[in-house]
């Protein structure tokens, strides 16, 4: 061995030189080369045991002089603020004495090893202790500064190497003697020997933590009055070896944390005094290392935390008393308790569900117990311990500016918040209250907290309890203080606003699926989300709830107005868009009696007319007479309210409504006449299969090859697709309904004194409004821009016009809504003027139509009847004077012949006479506008043919004839 070499075999006769060569150089009488001299102390250990003794004394004087340079150099460095090396023999003596024992321990363990480990952990623990306090490093210095120090030291750094591969020769054979020296010597020279017992701990951690912890508690349990326990000897040494290991044998010490808490809840044996009397001390001995080290409390909350049922603490009441005697009373032991809660970095939501389920009544707990008294200690106690946290909790916030507190309980919770949002919904109200509380703090400490609980039960709640937590939690919480001033309390509001608005724009996302869910999770009905809101609305329109007086709810949903209408406008579900429609009904056409002023800018109120319009549509598809009915009524009100304070929305509103129940696919809802559709294949074909069916004939003009038919190649006729149409009284309700809601947006006054529109009150139709929707009929209706003015031509310009004409009159066939728009249209006069140029081109092609049927001598009912109604829109516009007005009774009765002559002159050359103006009605004492008939008695030369005609025809319109002429008014006419 490289080691041994340095040391001489010597004859047995020469033992006795050697011996006393060390003899005086060890007691300085004689002047030798240390060295030399080390090396024969080396020689004497090994051949004569009877000196080992002397030997190893030498050597501590050797170790100490070199520890005491060592120290002396560093004050004097200090001092001098310099620094400076010392490498003389002492160190090469060392260095030499390390090798040799290394060696010696290597080569024989089981000889050496026991001898050698003890005298370098005793002469650890005495230059430990008599250099304490030295080199500016204090008592009261930590373990790793200690540490430091001495791992910096050669001497000292030696000596642990060998007492290190020592114990690693002895662990596996000897255990328990070599943890039993470490810690005796440990206990002699506490705290300052407590460096060692942490290094040579991270060779053989599971070992000395056990061993550690067991002589702490111990040492913890001798000590059993409150004022003595802090002072432990042991119990500082035991966190700062255990501080020290933490680092890299954290793992270890979770374990043995855990089983000794384990063996403190095993039932009493046959054991010693001592370990009876250290099991009922283990609890209070862990919770006082807990408060004195966070690493500690860490180990303890990721494991034993994890331990702890309900179940469990019948049984943790019963040893309690014996605990408060370690801390002074049961109230300081509350307060360590809650000290050590609020410093968990985790397990904060098993401490919560922990308290809560303990201090719940026992219908909904898990705790009940056959002893009732155990129960109800458990149940006052754990109470009183979760309202003291929360207090706490409370106070520390209260103390600093948002964000600037650090509560690791908190931060625990935090990340965890998903654990606690379901208490919310409990039918415990203690879980509630505990939740809304906890939230309300955690939202205090960060918004986006609070936006997510809000959210959960926006979407959630089911229950007016659940709203009233909602409620609470939005404004509760730390910021609200009644001796705020006014301005710090309309800075609450308006954070309360944001919060509820951006806690339901959060639930409309995830309701409208673009946040998914957590996997397995019950997600809620779509619908319940806008339950809750409009639930919430009516309790602030109510007045009744002193929280929600400021509009707090609106002013969320205001702020979320366009995501609203978004949603309304994709919502294909009826029963989802009329609670949609409803919470919009219920935000804009606020209470009355609130007088809440709220401009909405005019982008968003063109949406929300557009949304409420294409509601209206999904409800007119709707089956349900019940749910197509209320959600009318709601479009109704809501499209007054808007088209009253915005003109642009109204126009917009009409637009949409025409539009889509003329021309878009709606317009089958109302009898639109839609074409047949062709359903042709799909199926992909390749060309060169299609080219292999064609034959190699020579295809000849007309012949069968050559000749194209009205079907697919391959397949066959077009297969014609029946066309779907609605039922008679459907599509007759569907226009009642679609008339309702046009006047909703022409009524001319505000909207009713209650939202939500149970019974929706009419209002005067707008006379201008009205007028919008003839001239958006020309609009839609005629092809072109030219030639849409009132007056009429002569009749053969209707050669210019015959295009446009027949495209107009196609459109009245097919669609027969127009029918019924130009009704209404003609009801409020003189609207109907606008419509002057649809009226002649259906009067154009009538004309042509009757001509025709004159030629064949043969009646049409179709024909008959569109010129009825004509004559019907006419006479109720009043653009067509009496008797020209009862045309329509007269025509049903004629030849084709006569009705033609009848048409051109009693019609259209009244008509190109007189214009059909707005200037020739007046407004009368109640404010309709109408024609005044003694001015507008129409001229004989336009009455003549019908007189004529219809004294051919006296037979059947005998009575009639009667009526429009009667014989003073004829008399008058001769004279």
């Amino acid at each position: 061995m490289s080691g041994t070499g340095v040391i001489k075999a010597v004859p047995p006769q020469d033992l006795m030189r050697d011996l006393r060569t060390f003899v005086a150089g060890a007691t300085r009488r004689v002047k030798t080369n240390p060295l030399e001299l080390a090396r024969t102390a080396l020689s004497v250990l090994k051949t004569l045991p009877a000196a080992r003794d002397a030997v190893l004394e030498y050597f501590c004087t050797l170790f100490n002089s070199a520890v005491s340079k060592y120290v002396t150099q560093i004050e004097t460095d200090m001092c001098l603020d310099s620094s400076s090396s010392t490498s003389g023999h002492e160190d090469a003596t060392i260095v030499e004495i390390h090798v040799v024992l290394c060696n010696f321990v290597s080569s024989n363990p089981k000889a050496w090893a026991p001898i050698i480990s003890t005298w370098s952990l005793e002469l650890l623990g005495e230059l430990s202790s008599r250099y304490a306090g030295r080199a500016h490093v204090p008592l009261s210095a930590g373990l790793n500064e200690t540490l430091q120090l001495w791992m910096s030291c050669r001497a000292t750094r030696i000596l642990i190497d060998i007492t290190t591969q020592c114990l690693s020769c002895l662990m596996h054979s000897d255990t328990e003697s070599c943890i039993n020296a470490l810690l005796d010597t440990s206990v002699a020279h506490s705290p300052h020997f407590d460096w060692v017992v942490a290094h040579v701990g991270s060779c053989f951690p599971h070992t000395v933590i056990t061993r550690v912890l067991s002589c702490g508690l111990k040492d913890f349990s001798q000590h059993g009055s409150a004022d003595q326990s802090a002072k432990a000897p042991k119990l500082n040494s035991v966190v700062g070896i255990l501080g020290h290991l933490a680092g890299s044998h954290f793992a270890d010490i979770r374990s043995a944390l855990l089983e000794l808490f384990q063996w403190s809840l095993e039932p009493d044996k046959h054991e010693g005094d001592g370990e009876n009397a250290e099991r009922p001390a283990t609890v209070p001995f862990l919770l006082q290392l807990a408060s004195l080290s966070s690493t500690l409390l860490h180990a303890l909350s990721t494991d034993v935390l994890h331990t702890l049922t309900p179940s469990m603490l019948p049984k943790l009441a019963a040893l309690a008393p014996s605990w408060c005697d370690y801390f002074g009373g049961s109230q300081a032991l509350e307060d360590l308790i809650v000290h050590l809660a609020l410093g968990c970095e985790q397990g904060g939501t098993q401490i919560l569900k922990l308290l809560l389920d303990a201090a719940s009544p026992l219908d909904y707990s898990t705790t009940a117990a056959p002893d009732s008294s155990v129960s109800a200690s458990v149940k006052s106690t754990s109470r009183e311990i979760l309202e003291l946290l929360l207090q706490e909790i409370d106070h520390l916030l209260r103390s600093t500016m948002p964000g600037a507190c650090s509560i690791p309980l908190l931060c625990s919770i935090k990340q965890e918040v998903t654990v606690i949002q379901p208490l919310l919904l409990s039918g415990d109200p203690l879980h509630v209250q505990t939740a809304v509380r906890l939230l309300g703090l955690l939202g205090y400490h960060s918004t986006a907290v609070l936006v997510s609980s809000a959210a959960f039960l926006l979407q959630r709640a089911s229950t007016d309890g659940h709203l009233v937590a909602l409620v609470r939690l939005v404004t509760g919480g730390i910021c609200n203080s009644t001796s705020a001033s006014q301005l710090e309390q309309e800075n609450g509001c308006y954070y309360k606003t944001g919060c509820l608005a951006q806690a339901l724009e959060q639930a409309m996302r995830s309701n409208a699926g673009c946040v998914l869910g957590d996997e397995g999770a019950i997600q809620p009905p779509p619908e319940q989300l806008w339950h809750n809101v409009a639930h919430l609305l009516r309790w602030e329109h109510s007045g009744k709830a002193p929280s929600l007086r400021g509009g707090l709810i609106s002013r969320a949903v205001r702020c979320n107005l366009q995501e609203v209408s978004d949603r309304l406008c994709t919502v294909c579900d009826p029963n989802l868009a009329c609670d949609i429609a409803e919470v919009l009904d219920l935000t804009i056409v606020a209470d009355r009696s609130s007088h809440d002023v709220y401009t909405v800018n005019i982008q968003l109120t063109l949406l929300m007319a557009k949304a409420v319009v294409a509601y209206f549509f999904l409800c007119v598809s709707e089956k349900d007479d019940l749910v197509r009915f209320r959600g009318v009524r709601l479009c109704c009100h809501l499209l007054a309210h808007l088209s009253s304070h915005s003109p642009p929305a109204r126009s917009l509103a009409l637009r949409e409504l025409l539009e889509g129940s003329l021309f878009h696919s709606h317009s089958r809802l109302f009898g639109a006449k839609l074409p047949s559709q062709i359903r042709a294949p799909r199926e992909d074909v390749q060309l060169l299969h299609e080219n292999h069916k064609q034959g190699t004939s020579v295809m000849l003009a007309q012949r069968h090859s050559s000749v194209f038919h009205a079907g697919v190649i391959g397949h066959g006729p077009r297969k014609t697709l029946a066309n779907q149409s609605q039922e008679p009284d459907t599509v007759t309700h569907n226009t009642q309904l679609l008339i309702e809601v046009i006047k909703a947006c022409c009524s001319s006054g505000g909207t009713g004194s209650e939202t939500g529109s149970e019974q929706s009150p009419t209002h005067p139709v707008s006379l201008d409004a009205i007028t919008t929707v003839s001239l958006l009929l020309v609009e839609l209706i005629s092809p072109d821009v030219m030639y849409n003015g009132l007056p009429w031509p002569e009749e053969e310009f209707c050669k210019v016009t015959v295009e446009r004409d027949l495209h107009i009159r196609r459109l009245f066939d097919d669609l027969p809504l127009i029918w019924h728009l130009m009704s209404l249209v003609a009801t409020y006069r003189p609207a109907l003027c606008y419509c002057s140029v649809l009226l002649r081109a259906l009067t154009a092609t009538l004309l042509a139509q009757w001509g025709s049927a004159a030629q064949r001598a043969q009646h049409n009912d179709r024909l008959l009847a569109t010129t009825t109604q004509v004559l019907e829109l006419m006479a109720l516009g009043q653009l067509l004077p009496p008797p020209l007005s009862s045309l329509r009774d007269v025509i049903p009765h004629l030849k084709p012949q006569e009705v033609v002559q009848l048409i051109r002159d009693c019609v259209w050359n009244y008509l190109r006479d007189h214009v059909p103006s707005p200037a020739l009605f007046a407004r009368d004492e109640n404010g309709l506008m109408w024609r005044d008939a003694t001015l507008a008695h129409p001229e004989p030369q336009y009455t003549d043919t019908l007189r004529s005609t219809m004294q051919n025809n006296i037979q059947h319109l005998g009575t009639l004839y009667s009526q429009l002429f009667p014989p003073m008014s004829s008399k008058c006419q001769n004279e």
